[in-house]
């Protein structure tokens, strides 16, 4: 059995189906992977070099997809066993949906599970789920841009019958006003000679100095000049050659029209782009670094650029740890420190495979000529000598990206997290320039923080303390590595309070044993049957227990009751012991229970003749201590 502790049935359909994709998926692929690279390992002799890292991937994906059939199947069984107990026939087709998105089982599979339970499957409910799904996908489309508009593959079509080039778009690299003329206008599903009126547009023009989203930098944005009006570049995307600036009609234009033919101004938002550079910049630091630190199996996964924060995702097959990222933070900000020229050179894409240690993003399809970036030599120094293995130490990357002129405009570099998104792959999170300062004087604050507490004695004041701390650090956008640091900080305060906590309890054991002690002896040496005391210990209800139950153990006949407050909260604790042999029949919670309503107090037990109480309003203490004398006057004399 794959299953045996959930209790799948080994007879029905339902296992074998599940069995026979259990079996192509684990026994046919992780069988194939010797043949595989025999076969192919010739032509692709990095299949040779990698067979084993190859293999241990197959068996970690073995033993997930198993995990994920045996929650799929549970996750199913719960669903079916709620239909069937509220007397229903017909699983929804919500449920079926998620087994579809979130388990990978096909509907089928469900339909065949569904019969195992004399079930059928509301297909039409999963379709509806499926299609909102999609939906979504749709919506979140060009979320930022506002109306979601595409060239599609007959649209773009469209323009290239009509001879219509590609966009020229090599003024993005300029920083100034870029005059063109309109070439095309898209609605989303036709193209209009004239914008009017209040709907989002696509604009083609002839050229353009906005840059389209690609190659992980997010786009421009920024406005377009016409002869009538002005218009808000809210998203800029590219198509088959053509950049689509997608514009909305700005409030406030005098004229709200513009042509096909029209002469326009381009004014990209280089404020906002000048956020951006540093940040694309360091991301080519980043991916050196992390092949520096981790390894040459490191490979650029994905990654994106945007004004507040990068992110990189590279290969790697478990966490970085704390100690790594702290190298890697430190690998980036010297090259910031060492203010080096960042040159960017357009050369024949054969020339560039050529330079040692260039980095390209597999599976991505580069132009030829292409645009090499270099971090510290000249390209031209590059291909002076491009089999340098003094190349191997800087970072050189196939880019079409905007970036800054030298890395000290960077300024700074925090990176600010790292985590897992797939299996083999994991992501990290940075910010640089201001946001890298702000974060970096963020930890300072927080570590000062800490050290500051780490001075309190006080043990319910640093406990208030650590918890402020804690959240602010779990919230806090600051580097990955300082935070882990801060984390081990606050354990040794933790750790600090434990002790001041067990110091404390046993200084108020003492305190509050010495206490009832004393009263107790005052309370026999005067001939009262009984004691009523109070020891301030706050709420520590170790120590008034302890207090009872040891004057009771010392005087074996007296009934004590011992009362305690907390001035900050205004509460009360309260425990009052009375033995099985005391006069009249007095019980404890006879006792208690009156004692402590004027604290507005609640109590309970009564075992082994204790009763623990707890009172709201400390404030009236006094008026309790008067009752309780008063009852045990009553009830003992």
């Amino acid at each position: 059995s794959i299953f045996p502790v959930t209790g799948i049935p080994h007879s029905s359909v339902l296992f074998s189906k599940v069995h026979l994709i259990y079996n192509y998926f684990v026994s046919c692929l992780y069988s194939l992977v010797d043949v595989f690279v025999q076969l192919m390992g010739d032509v692709f002799p990095e299949l040779k070099d990698n067979e084993k890292k190859i293999k241990d991937i197959i068996r970690d994906e073995e033993a997930s997809f198993e995990n994920t059939l045996v929650k799929g199947y549970e996750r199913f069984k719960k669903a079916a066993d709620a239909v069937k107990e509220n007397g229903g026939a017909v699983l929804s087709g919500q449920d079926a949906f998620v087994l579809w998105d979130t388990y990978g089982y096909p509907t089928d599979l469900t339909e065949v599970m569904a019969v195992d339970f004399g079930l059928s499957v509301d297909m039409e409910g999963f379709n509806v789920s499926m299609e909102e799904a999609r939906q979504k996908a749709r919506n979140a489309r060009y979320k930022a841009g506002g109306k979601s508009i595409v060239l599609d593959a007959n649209a773009t079509s469209q323009l290239h019958n009509q001879g219509l080039s590609s966009t020229n778009d090599s003024p993005k690299f300029q920083h100034e006003v870029h005059s063109s003329v309109v070439k095309a206008i898209y609605t989303g599903s036709e193209f209009i000679t004239t914008a009017s009126g209040d709907e989002d547009f696509g604009l083609v023009l002839e050229s353009t100095s906005f840059y389209a989203e690609q190659g992980g930098q997010i786009y421009d944005t920024g406005s377009i000049e016409g002869p009538s009006g002005s218009f808000a570049v809210n998203n800029v995307q590219v198509f088959a050659g053509y950049v689509l600036h997608i514009c909305s009609f700005l409030e406030g234009s005098d004229s709200r029209a513009l042509s096909v033919g029209d002469e326009v101004k381009c004014k990209v938002d280089y404020a906002r782009r000048a956020l951006i550079a540093p940040n694309h910049t360091c991301t080519h630091m980043l991916n050196f670094a992390l092949r520096k630190v981790l390894g040459d199996h490191v490979d650029q996964k994905g990654s994106i650029v945007l004004p507040e924060k990068l992110r990189f995702d590279f290969s790697h097959g478990k966490p970085v740890q704390p100690e790594d990222l702290r190298r890697i933070e430190d690998i980036v900000n010297q090259q910031i420190k060492d203010g080096l020229e960042v040159h960017a050179q357009e050369i024949k894409l054969a020339d560039a495979k050529r330079i040692n240690g260039l980095r390209a993003v597999f599976g991505e399809i580069y132009p030829d000529p292409v645009r090499v970036v270099s971090i510290g030599p000249k390209v031209e120094d590059l291909l002076a000598n491009p089999e340098s293995k003094q190349w191997l130490s800087i970072s050189t990357e196939l880019c079409g990206g905007t970036h800054i002129s030298n890395t000290r405009d960077a300024a700074a570099f925090a990176l600010i997290s790292e985590e897992g998104i797939a299996k083999g792959v994991r992501r990290i999170t940075a910010v640089t320039a201001e946001c890298a300062s702000q974060a970096i004087k963020l930890a300072q604050l927080i570590e000062t923080d800490i050290n500051e507490a780490s001075k309190l004695l006080d043990g319910a004041t640093l406990e208030k303390k650590i918890g402020s701390i804690k959240n602010t650090l779990d919230a806090a956008a600051i580097p990955a590595a300082r935070k882990a640091d801060l984390r081990g900080n606050i354990s040794k305060l933790e750790d600090q309070l434990r002790k001041a906590k067990k110091k404390m309890g046993e200084e108020n054991i003492q305190k509050a044993v010495k206490t009832a002690m004393d009263a107790a002896e005052a309370a026999v040496s005067q001939g009262k049957p009984f004691c009523v005391t109070r020891a301030d210990v706050g709420l520590d209800t170790t120590a008034v227990r302890e207090a009872v139950v040891k004057a009771m153990n010392r005087f074996k006949s007296l009934p004590v009751m011992v009362f305690s407050i907390d001035e900050s909260s205004n509460k009360a604790v309260v425990y009052a012991g009375v033995p099985p042999d005391a006069p009249n029949g007095f019980k404890v919670l006879d006792w208690l229970t009156p004692s402590i309503a004027p604290l507005k107090g609640r109590g309970g037990g009564g075992k082994n003749g204790l009763a623990q109480g707890q009172g709201s309003d400390a404030s009236r203490v006094q008026e309790a201590m008067e009752i309780a004398t008063q009852i045990a006057s009553m009830k003992l004399s």
